[in-house]
């Protein structure tokens, strides 16, 4: 018996010593890293006279995204629906800026005013596509009308000030999308589909029963054009 007891101890503890000396099971490649790329970064910087404050998502070298705001809101506005982290999660550099007075950017001292393209410069931002809602459009039509090669797409989301850059926007060649509410009282569907007419190419798509931030809305179906939007262009750019 007692020998019996002594086989089985002994047979035991070589299979815990036999287990021990295994290698243990990679987990999976990369942890750390991914958690590291998915953060969302509150950042800071200095243009020109402005001192802007940013959030910051997804892998250095994926297709860089500038995303902007209206009136009403701020850059937390797309982390709260979401977006960064959809966007982050796709392999997307997306940077959520504060326009000057809004969310965490003070506003521009006097005579001071934000030059998109000095942004884009100083954040090293690869042709970034640009995603610009309601009063941004102040900020982003002369960036896309003036300086299309620092851009590689234009989303344009209701954005202000349509009628004053018609000319310019006739000329455009850039990758468009179009992206309105149906019942939209700020800036009218007409202003959408005519911005449609005046860029060829462009792409219009109107999202059923929505008011003017759109994405609010609808933002499901707001993510899902924007993200078929972001595939074609990425695809362009890897030719």
């Amino acid at each position: 018996m007692r020998a019996d007891l002594l086989v089985i101890a002994g047979t035991l503890l070589w299979c815990a010593v036999s287990h021990a000396a295994e290698p243990a099971e990679p987990g999976p490649a990369g942890g750390a890293a991914e958690d590291t790329a998915l953060a969302v970064r509150s950042q800071r910087g200095q243009v020109g006279a402005l001192t802007l404050h940013w959030l910051e998502t997804g892998p250095a070298d994926g297709l860089p995204v500038l995303l902007l705001h209206g009136a009403r809101f701020h850059s937390g506005t797309w982390q709260e629906l979401g977006t960064l982290a959809r966007l982050a999660k796709a392999g997307i550099h997306a940077v959520a800026l504060d326009l000057p007075g809004y969310g965490q950017s003070p506003a521009p001292p006097p005579g001071a005013s934000l030059d998109l393209a000095e942004f884009i410069a100083a954040q090293k931002l690869d042709r970034p596509v640009v995603l610009s809602p309601s009063m941004s459009g102040h900020f982003s039509l002369p960036l896309v009308t003036g300086h299309p090669d620092q851009v590689s797409a234009f989303v344009a989301v209701a954005p202000v000030e349509l009628p004053a850059y018609q000319s310019k926007l006739r000329q455009l060649t850039l990758p468009t999308l179009i992206l309105w509410g149906e019942n939209d009282q700020v800036v009218s569907l007409e202003q959408g589909k005519a911005l449609h007419e005046w860029v060829k190419g462009s792409q219009l798509v109107v999202l059923q029963g929505a008011r003017h931030p759109c994405y609010l809305d609808r933002p499901d179906q707001f993510h899902a054009a924007l993200f078929k939007f972001l595939r074609t262009v990425a695809s362009k750019r890897a030719k």
